[in-house]
């Protein structure tokens, strides 16, 4: 045994004494290049966790940054909403502001337009010339370049209606000399339309408080509300021209454009304040004037309530009659007035019976007209003064005209037209405005009737 081990060790002796000269030859002749061991290296269960977890953290990461972008995009959409609600805010009240202007009357020396204004409106005149070649003074390419300054159109190579609007600014300084030419704009409470049709609360029935008991029930109080419908109705005409404009009167042609539009809306505006009859016809619209909405109302006085009977004509009524007409609105004597046609005041001033009882004064330079201390309206489009007899007709209105509200739909508008007056050789201008009337409370104004027979 001790024999076989002895044989064991030598050949493992030879083996390794091989080995190292095979080796060691080897490295003298550069054939085995050392090259350090590796060890593969078993990850744990632990590591590999912890290794997926860092992987899942960087896809967290990214989400939250796609989080981040998305929200941001969405904060910038709302800024963006904000900015178009906030413009269109804008512009609704850049629209209100102007139609302000259009309806602020603003003293000027005379009933003059703006020398601007007045330019633009003989420039309208002056473009529908040139369309029909009916301008003298100079030549026709001379005239264009004119009528473009004046109204400011350049780089265009035509001039039509739709190209020459009127602009704000000058409407309203047509609209300054309705004020001064009319009276229910400057009465009534102008009211823009924001829209076509128009619908706003009315109270039609209202309730008083009451006193209340201590540990009492508290009535219930019903106030009734109505709607009142406002749509804008068109109203306006036609105005005829000189078929030559000469150059020298575009001015004064924009002026006579600007006092003749005025005076005619001021009286279209004035007939649906006070004497519409509601019928759609003819100069009265849709909406009732005061006369009529307070006769529908039935706040009326008739003379037939009188001591006498029987009053027919309005000449016969009585300074009596007058002051039991204030008893219909009691709720608004504090602010009424009384609105008449400049020619009654032959009648009121028969009121005036002696140097000590003089219930009428006239119109001075620091005060209005008065009867009894209460302010007098002259409205030129109230029915006349007359010894004639006319049955249930309303003459004399008293009481707050501001209830009565004066929709107004954009301002005036101006158009041209070079085809329509062919046949007489003429320029034709269009004047147009879209308004309504409606009575805003009941019993705010009264209504004096003559008789019914």
């Amino acid at each position: 045994m001790k024999l076989f081990l002895k044989k064991i060790s030598l050949v493992l002796q030879y083996l390794a004494a091989v080995t190292f000269a095979t080796a060691h030859n080897l490295l003298r002749l550069g054939g085995l290049n050392t090259v350090p061991l590796q060890f593969a290296v078993v990850e744990t269960v632990d590591e590999q966790i912890l290794k997926s977890l860092g992987g899942l953290n960087e896809r967290l990461k990214q989400l939250d940054a796609l989080d981040t972008a998305i929200k941001k995009n969405a904060a910038d959409y709302d800024q963006v909403t904000k900015v178009i609600d906030a413009v269109k805010l804008e512009l609704d009240t850049f629209r209100k502001q102007q139609l302000g202007l259009k309806q602020r009357h603003v003293a000027r020396h005379g009933e003059e337009l703006s020398p601007d204004a007045a330019a633009f409106l003989g420039g309208i005149a002056l473009a529908a010339g040139i369309k029909q070649e009916r301008f003298s003074g100079k030549s026709l390419d001379m005239a264009e370049v004119e009528v473009k300054n004046l109204l400011g159109v350049h780089h265009k190579a035509a001039l039509t209606a739709s190209d020459i609007p009127l602009p704000t600014q000058y409407s309203g300084d047509v609209v300054e000399l309705v004020y001064q030419y009319g009276a229910g704009r400057r009465l009534a409470t102008v009211f823009p339309m924001g829209a076509l049709t128009v619908k706003l609360p009315k109270l039609t029935t209202d309730t008083t408080f009451g006193l209340i008991a201590q540990s009492g029930s508290v009535t219930e109080k019903s106030p009734q509300i109505g709607f009142v419908t406002f749509t804008a109705e068109k109203f306006g005409g036609l105005i005829r021209l000189p078929q030559e404009i000469d150059e020298d009167s575009i001015v004064a042609m924009g002026q006579f454009l600007g006092r003749y539009t005025a005076r005619n809306i001021a009286r279209v505006e004035d007939v649906q304040v006070f004497t519409s009859t509601g019928a759609d016809s003819g100069i009265n619209g849709a909406g009732a004037g005061l006369i009529a909405a307070a006769t529908t109302d039935s706040c009326t006085y008739s003379l037939s309530g009188s001591t006498t009977g029987g009053k027919t004509a309005i000449s016969q009524a009585t300074l009596a009659d007058f002051r039991v007409l204030r008893a219909q609105v009691p709720l608004v004597l504090n602010q009424a007035k009384y609105y008449l046609h400049p020619t009654f005041e032959q009648l009121l001033v028969s009121f005036n019976t002696s140097a000590t009882v003089q219930p009428y004064q006239r119109k001075t330079a620091t005060s209005p007209a008065t009867l009894d201390g209460y302010p007098i309206e002259w409205v030129n489009v109230m029915p006349v003064y007359t010894t004639t007899a006319t049955v249930s007709t309303g003459y004399v209105l008293f009481g707050d005209a501001t209830y009565q509200y004066l929709g107004l739909r954009n301002g005036i508008r101006f158009d041209t037209s070079r085809e329509a007056a062919f046949t007489t050789d003429e320029i034709l201008v269009r004047a147009l405005e879209r308004l309504t009337v409606g009575l805003m409370a009941s019993k705010a104004v009264a209504v004096l009737l003559t008789d019914a027979s």
